[in-house]
């Protein structure tokens, strides 16, 4: 008898010779290990009766991972095992027929355990099952014998390694795990680079299915720099599974530095330090030193292997502190990846040095800095760095507005809305749009951090009069109306958003104004921001721990540019106009024709408030005829309903156009602030029709000489000559003349134009 080649006949013993009915049976207390070569010699056979079951020569063994027998009922397996079906009820056990159905009921196989034999054996793997089987034995007569119900599970073998970043002084150390206990599985660590087989060996899997291995560093030192990974096989089942890879360095190589040696944040803060790692995935950071009055250690794994980690240190939770849990609790953690996805990377284990703990917030100053790689914070530092705190005092206070109904909540709400001029600075807000106080506020980022719930929370939760606050925030009427007598506006999380970047040390606070609110049009009030004197802003005085700002709330209001508004039966008209109300806000604008148009038309459009309060509208008006008449009506959400503008508006040939003429040039009679009058019939001020003709003609070109037989001058004579021609012309309906109805409305032609048509006359002369 050998087993793997070696003669191991004396541990076992002859339990059946054959000589009953031709099987011949060995056993021993010996285990097998599934994968060894078993083989039987037989060197002769006495035949007594004539079974010719064995013949005499070497009989090589099929070794068993799993025995089921037919009485069981039903047994469990695992996928990929060679599995031994014995009959053992007593019925027909040798040269038994039997029969496989999957779990479906689906015919699989039929076969017999062979003349003389008990046992048939089933490779799993070869024949790629899994799931439920049952196996049913037959009698001779082709009755059923028994039934056997076989569920064959996956072993789910599993291997890890607890540093993918080793040198060749270390040892590559892991553990393995399978769903079943007792299991006899291969460990071997394997050269990626070459596929050589470096080193393996054999482990039994204990109680809880899991065993450790490990590496010698002499192993690791041998096999040399390169790639590796640890693979494991179940010996029964053939199941494996491979480690990640696994990178080996020379031992001077495996470093940790920082990203940057000097980092500057203020008390109160939430300090983040950039630790680069190359061929490590753990780093230890100390920060401060005995003759810094505070020292602490945190280690830090790289989750994610990308080489980096972000170590934040909260100096607020600090305070106070002089133990921390092995994840740093709320003084130490490390920051989210590029994107703002979870890095993977994590704390694993800090401490604080008791005699050197803060007392009271951290002093500003400078600490020194180490870090090294690996979990050993009294290793030799691989490089060193500074820490400057700089003190913290409340810095600025600004007023802001947005359009009714803004909802801010996140710091990407925020810039966007500033991105898009719906956020933008203000003294004066008209009264129902949200009003925006932006504070700069170091020293505040640490609290924030430590404490959960949303950022309003948060904000009005270090808000208030208590010993223990840590500030004001106060919105007073400066001048009273009429219902209110200097009141104060008590701001808190049911009214108010607050939106927090204290890594910028901004805070952004967003309420609705309006009657609805209690802040009422008319009224000027006064913010102001005051920082309790303990904490972070211990030891400040009154006048650096306030801040103070003023707006007032007006009455919102909106107008066109124009009234009557005019524009010419062409597509893309404009209609313009302004508005206090703030940027951004959309506004309708409803365009309906007046009674007497035919047909009759209605347009509504929806434009947005721009910067300084300007809006204006595209509008197609090429489907009107000349003479219709409209009116124009606005609808602002912030705007009385009686204090929308509602303007008449007609449709003409041409639009007037305005010449802004330069302090140096003459100005037009009667077109200042005007709607399109006639020069020479206009009020006020201003020289006289001819007195104007003169002196632009004079300023844009030279006047040709007067011709020899007439007194007048060109620009009369031309004044007439266009009279006598266009007074000749009629429209459509024979009703007016052209020259009567371009005067009736308004049509403006620049004395440049005419001065041309002077000249043109003059030519033809």
């Amino acid at each position: 008898m050998t087993v793997g080649g070696v003669d191991v006949t004396d541990r076992y013993t002859l339990d059946a010779d054959g000589s009953t009915d031709g099987q011949v049976v060995l056993s021993s207390e010996t285990p097998v290990d599934p994968r060894s070569s078993v083989t039987v010699g037989i060197d002769a056979v006495n035949d007594s009766i004539d079974t010719e079951t064995i013949e005499p020569g070497s009989v090589d063994v099929t070794v068993a991972s799993a025995t089921v027998s037919e009485d069981e009922g039903s047994v469990n397996a695992y996928e990929g095992s060679v599995l031994a079906f014995v009959a053992t009820d007593g019925s027909a056990d040798t040269d038994q027929a039997f029969e496989v159905e999957d779990g479906d009921g689906t015919f699989v196989f039929s076969g017999r355990t062979g003349a003389g034999s008990q046992v048939f054996a089933f490779d799993t793997a070869a024949r790629n099952w899994s799931g439920e089987y049952e196996i049913e034995t037959h009698l001779e007569d082709g009755s059923m014998d028994r039934e056997l119900g076989v569920t064959l599970r996956e072993l789910a073998v599993s291997v890890g390694v607890d540093d993918r970043n080793v040198t060749t002084a270390d040892a590559v150390e892991g553990e393995i795990s399978a769903n079943a206990a007792g299991r006899v599985v291969e460990v071997a660590l394997h050269s990626v680079d070459d596929g050589d087989v470096i080193e393996r060996t054999n482990l039994t899997l204990g109680g809880n299915g899991g065993a450790t291995f490990d590496f010698a560093p002499a192993t690791v030192s041998a096999a040399g720099p390169g790639n590796y990974t640890v693979a494991v096989t179940d010996a029964g089942t053939g199941s494996t599974n491979e480690s990640a890879r696994i990178r080996v360095v020379d031992a001077g190589e495996r470093t940790a530095s920082f990203g940057s040696p000097t980092v500057e944040e203020h008390a109160g803060d939430v300090v983040e330090f950039v630790v680069d790692l190359r061929y490590a995935d753990t780093a230890t950071l100390t920060i401060g030193s005995p003759e810094d009055g505070f020292r602490a250690n945190v280690t830090v794994d790289d989750g994610n292997g990308d080489g980096t980690v972000r170590v934040r240190f909260n100096t607020a939770a600090a305070v106070g502190a002089t133990t921390l849990p092995s994840d740093g609790g709320a003084v130490f953690g490390v920051g989210v990846a590029d994107g703002g996805d979870d890095s993977g990377d994590a704390v694993v284990s800090a401490d604080i040095d008791d005699e050197h703990a803060l007392t009271a917030s951290i002093d500003p100053g400078e600490y020194d800095l180490a870090v090294r790689s690996g979990p050993d914070p009294n290793g030799t530092a691989e490089q060193r760095g500074t820490l400057l705190v700089g003190a913290a005092a409340p810095r600025g206070l600004t007023n802001w507005v947005a359009p009714a109904g803004s909802a801010l909540s996140t710091r990407g709400d925020v810039s966007e809305a500033v991105e898009s001029g719906r956020l933008t600075r203000a003294t004066t807000i008209a009264a129902g749009d949200v009003v925006i106080h932006r504070l700069i506020l170091p020293g505040l980022g640490g609290e924030f951090a430590r404490r959960s719930g949303t950022a309003t929370e948060t904000f009005f939760a270090l808000a208030g009069t208590d010993a223990d606050a840590l500030y004001a925030l106060n919105v007073t009427q400066r001048t009273a109306s009429s219902n209110d007598d200097g009141a104060r506006y008590g701001l808190d999380e049911s009214d108010a958003e607050v939106v927090a970047d204290p890594a910028n040390d901004t805070y952004v606070i967003a309420y609705e104004s309006g009657d609805e609110a209690g802040l009422r049009a008319g009224d000027s009030l006064s913010v102001s921001f005051v920082a309790a004197e303990n904490g972070t802003y211990d030891g400040l005085d009154a006048e650096e721990r306030t801040l103070t700002s003023d707006y007032e709330l007006v009455e919102a209001a909106i107008a066109t540019a124009d009234d009557p508004v005019v524009v010419a039966n062409a597509t893309n008209q404009s209609i313009a106009g302004t508005t206090n109300v703030a940027p951004g806000t959309e506004l309708e604008l409803r365009i309906r024709s007046v009674n007497g148009t035919d047909p009759r038309f209605l347009k509504t459009t929806r434009v947005v408030v721009e910067a300084q309060g300007r809006w204006s509208a595209e509008v197609d008006f090429d489907a009107q005829r000349v003479g219709d008449r409209f009116t124009v009506a606005s609808a602002v959400e912030v705007v009385a309903a009686v204090d929308e503008f509602l303007v008449d508006g007609v449709v003409r040939a041409l639009v007037p156009s305005r010449v802004e003429l330069t302090p140096t040039t003459t100005a037009t009679p009667g077109i200042a602030g005007g709607g399109g009058q006639r020069a020479d019939s206009a009020s006020g001020g201003g020289s006289s029709a001819s007195d104007e003709d003169e002196s632009v003609a004079t300023s844009q070109t030279a006047t040709p000489e007067e011709s020899g037989d007439s007194a007048e001058s060109v620009v009369d004579s031309t004044r007439r000559f266009l009279g006598g021609v266009l007074g000749t012309f009629v429209d459509g309906s024979e009703e007016e003349t052209l020259r009567s109805r371009l005067l009736g409305f308004d049509v403006l032609v620049s004395l440049g134009a005419l001065t041309t048509v002077a000249l043109f006359v003059s030519r033809r002369e």
